[in-house]
């Protein structure tokens, strides 16, 4: 007998109570939830209860879902979403018992595609390899070397970016510390006499151009497939704009540690001045307060 029989007239409720499941499977596994073990493994439970109590519909939109799932997480930073990758294996391999064997048709060929496109051998950018390209020293109708003094950099579309609830909330992160940064980076650039300077202009460039070029393009893709739909290798949207923002992130921090080494120059070469200065004075007060031996009590 079905278990679903055993709720009887109550047997509708199961129905309805799938309709939200599917809802609640969605927003954990495409949410920052997808990418712990946890998360996952709680919404496909979820679904395997309701399935097994009548509702065998249901592992249907959810193998649906899972397809997108990995195609989302799996081709860009996997190892970030690790655990919540192998909860879903294991939510496949329940779904499939339960009714949606055709899944295994399509995850085969998608882990085919992921094993082509590198696989376990991905490895993180490093920052020499997500470098940004170097500019050029000058723009037609911009002189760099005769720029007016710069004033504090405002904050600008970066802190309405950092609020805007249509991105994601690991890009609105990049988003907070690229506004941190290129305004810490330009500060440094003035305090340092650097106006005009080519590090100057890529700063700026990322904090007014750059940064919210990526986002408006993100912005113009559907809501609906930006975060799902692959657009590249299998990358999302959502992908190609948490790793363009990386890629931001690394030349302002480029810039950073350049003027780091300038500015510890100038501390370097000034310590040297004061231990020459005082080294000396010292050795010489000494010598001025020794007494005679003349004049030694006897």
């Amino acid at each position: 007998m079905d278990l679903g029989d055993l709720l009887g007239p109550l047997g509708w409720t199961v129905q309805v109570a799938a309709a939200f499941a599917i809802a609640f499977f969605a927003r954990t596994v495409f949410s920052p939830e997808g990418k712990t073990f946890a998360g996952v493994a709680r919404a496909s439970a979820v679904i395997a209860l309701l399935a097994v109590l009548g509702a065998a519909w249901v592992v249907h939109p959810a193998a649906g879902m899972l397809l997108g799932f990995f195609g989302s997480r799996a081709f860009g930073n996997w190892r970030a979403a690790q655990p919540g990758l192998v909860a879903g294996l294991l939510a496949a391999v329940v779904f499939m018992a339960l009714g949606a064997g055709w899944l295994i048709y399509p995850l085969f060929f998608m882990g085919l595609g992921w094993a082509a496109s590198g696989g376990f051998g991905k490895r993180e950018r490093t920052p020499e390899a997500a470098r940004l390209p170097e500019l050029p020293s000058q723009v037609p109708g911009v002189s760099l070397s005769k720029a007016a003094p710069a004033k504090a950099a405002p904050d600008g579309r970066l802190s309405g970016y950092v609020q805007d609830d249509r991105l994601p909330a690991d890009a609105r992160a990049q988003l907070a510390a690229l506004n941190i940064r290129t305004r810490e980076a330009l500060d440094l650039l003035r305090g340092q006499g650097q106006q005009g300077s080519e590090a100057e202009y890529l700063t700026r460039a990322v904090r007014e151009e750059y940064a919210p070029n990526a986002v408006e393009a993100y912005l113009k893709l559907p809501r609906t497939l930006a975060d799902t739909a692959p657009l590249q290798d299998g990358r999302t949207g959502r992908a190609l704009l948490v790793e363009q923002l990386e890629l931001l992130l690394d030349g302002v921090q480029d810039v950073l540690n350049t003027a780091l080494q300038s500015g510890g120059q100038d501390l370097l070469t000034h310590g040297r001045f004061l231990r020459d200065r005082f080294a000396k004075s010292a050795v010489n007060l000494t010598d001025d307060l020794r007494v005679p031996a003349e004049v030694k009590v006897r």
